[in-house]
């Protein structure tokens, strides 16, 4: 593992802290407009809160949807 990654990797320790939508785009390797289809269409959760505009998950919520869309990484 290089010296660049550990610090990436050490943010997403914490299962409670908050992701906004970049973030999150970047992680699932999608567009802005695609999550805003999967939210409106049931099939990512909602964002935790919204706030002045901006959304925001809980990265809890994103790594229990990466789990059970993918049952067999468990």
């Amino acid at each position: 593992m290089s010296n660049n990654t550990l610090p990436d990797l050490a943010m997403y320790i914490d299962d409670a802290r908050m992701i906004k939508k970049p973030e999150l785009q970047k992680l699932l390797n999608i567009s802005r407009s695609t999550l805003g289809r999967w939210v409106k269409a049931g099939h990512f959760p909602p964002p935790a809160h919204v706030i002045n505009g901006r959304s925001m998950w809980h990265f809890q919520d994103y790594k229990s949807w990466l789990a059970n869309k993918n049952p067999k990484s468990r």
